[in-house]
């Protein structure tokens, strides 16, 4: 069976697309339509080796359900996960609301580190991806920081298939962004040619303003080059880690 990849929070293709494109995983999708911003999205494209889950994650038995599902559908464990846990209460760029969230929810903060730390429920592979926030301090230090423009050598060639006017081509634009790796996944590879990056802000940050499902799901947007260099970087890890445990089980089985 092939290796299944695990997204975390994740509704549209773009971090899917490389490994789907490899042909050798089994991709999982899950989000929960009922706090999902991506409705502003094109039509979603059914793909055989992509499940998409609807599950709340932030329900107690999350992972319970997560491990049923992947049994209902014939798959197997996941042996690399990707999560892009939501950012609103953790990100330093909304430290202005903070105050009057604790003051409604005194474990506001301790609820979203939660959400980043659901890879820890799985024994496997795994990044967590999350903007300049606070989960540096509640959880751990990242294992790195990126820019969208580091990746413009793993990026698909022309305009941004989705917001051309928005997007610059190569996805070339400034936003810094967290990855935290653990058991062994690894750090996507940087451009190591271009060093310095777009000298100002994405300009067409300018035309997204508001709260609207539309701009939301604009900037939640995993950069093309970035979900490509994540698998590059972690293709061979997560095959190699459901090689191991298929020796492991084996094993187990023989001295039974």
């Amino acid at each position: 069976m092939r290796p299944t990849i695990l997204f975390l929070f994740n509704s549209s293709t773009y971090a899917v697309a490389p490994w789907l494109a490899d042909g050798g995983y089994e991709c999982v999708s899950i989000d929960y339509q009922s706090t999902d911003h991506s409705k502003a999205h094109r039509p979603l494209v059914e793909h055989p080796r992509h499940t998409r889950l609807n599950i709340d994650l932030s329900d107690s038995g999350a992972v319970e359900t997560i491990t049923e599902c992947l049994n209902w559908h014939g798959l197997e464990q996941p042996s690399f996960i990707l999560s892009f846990a939501p950012c609103t209460d953790l990100a330093v760029s909304g430290a202005a609301h903070f105050a009057r969230k604790r003051s409604i929810d005194p474990l506001f903060q301790d609820k979203a580190v939660a959400l980043c730390r659901l890879v820890e429920q799985w024994d496997c592979p795994s990044i967590v991806e999350n903007p300049v926030s606070v989960l540096a301090t509640m959880w751990k230090p990242p294992t790195g920081y990126v820019h969208p423009w580091q990746f413009e050598w793993a990026c698909p060639h022309g305009p941004h298939p989705e917001f051309p006017d928005i997007l610059p081509e190569g996805d070339y634009y400034n936003k810094k962004t967290g990855l935290w790796c653990q058991n062994g996944a690894m750090m996507p590879r940087v451009d190591t040619l271009d060093t310095t990056g777009p000298t100002s802000v994405n300009p067409g940050w300018a035309q997204l303003g508001g709260k609207s499902a539309r701009t939301k799901y604009i900037r939640s947007l995993t950069p093309r080059g970035m979900a490509r260099a994540i698998y590059l970087a972690n293709k061979d890890t997560a095959s190699t880690f459901r090689a191991i445990v298929e020796t492991n089980t084996q094993e187990h089985h023989s001295e039974n």
